[in-house]
């Protein structure tokens, strides 16, 4: 049997509904507040204003930064090293991460190539390596222990290669090498050819007949020192 429908009365139509009901309230509740509604949308507008406003500046500085690193790295390549010295170094004060880092393994080597080892040793004598894993803080010590070797100081080259050693990154090798070499101009002979044998042991395809002259001799010089 089908319900009764209920009948509708016309007292019931006057009756404002549920939702003209909130939207009464909602209206008085914003001529109540209306001052202090607004002074709070402002205060919203301003904070998103300058949000985007931050946003836009950092982007326009990143865009820069890259645009300086692209150049300055056309000039290295082509051997401008003169040019590429000052782009890197107008985009290391300029400060933009992460390019700031990379600009200043480049001035260290502009230096390098322009043979001003010194000049590199104290580019990259300040910089305070991060974590273990990071492979521009070894490529920072590699660069920096060739820089020192070029100097003439062996002593301060092993101690940088030996912390690069301690590192991961893609110059394991050049820092293998390069310890052994300061080892063999220090006099440590058997710490050199410790070292090229660990070199090649670690990298068989590494062996050269350079790296095969250099142990002859200074298996040579071994000998005699023995006898």
């Amino acid at each position: 049997m089908a319900a009764a429908r209920k009948r509708i009365l016309r007292k019931d139509i006057r009756q404002p509904d549920r939702f003209m009901v909130l939207l009464g309230q909602c209206l008085d509740f914003v001529k109540a507040y209306r001052n202090q509604l607004m002074a709070t949308a402002a205060a919203v507008v301003v904070v998103v204003g300058t949000v985007f406003g931050w946003q836009y500046y950092r982007g326009y500085q990143r865009d820069l930064a890259s645009r300086e690193y692209n150049k300055g790295l056309q000039e290295f390549q082509e051997g401008r090293y003169d040019d590429a010295l000052k782009s890197f170094q107008s985009l290391r004060e300029r400060g933009e991460a992460p390019y700031d880092r990379m600009a200043l393994l480049y001035v260290a080597n502009s230096h390098i190539a322009l043979d001003q080892p010194a000049k590199a040793v104290e580019t990259l004598g300040g910089h305070s390596p991060g974590e273990k894993d990071g492979f521009l803080d070894q490529v920072a010590l590699v660069t920096l222990g060739l820089a020192q070797e070029m100097n003439g100081s062996c002593e301060e080259a092993v101690q940088s290669l030996n912390r690069a050693l301690d590192r991961q990154g893609p110059l394991r090798q050049e820092a293998m090498l390069g310890k052994a070499r300061c080892n063999a101009r220090l006099g440590k002979t058997q710490d050199a050819v410790e070292g090229y044998k660990a070199y090649l042991k670690e990298f068989p395809e590494g062996e050269t007949v350079e790296i095969a002259l250099r142990m002859q001799r200074l298996a040579a010089q071994s000998g005699q020192s023995s006898q």
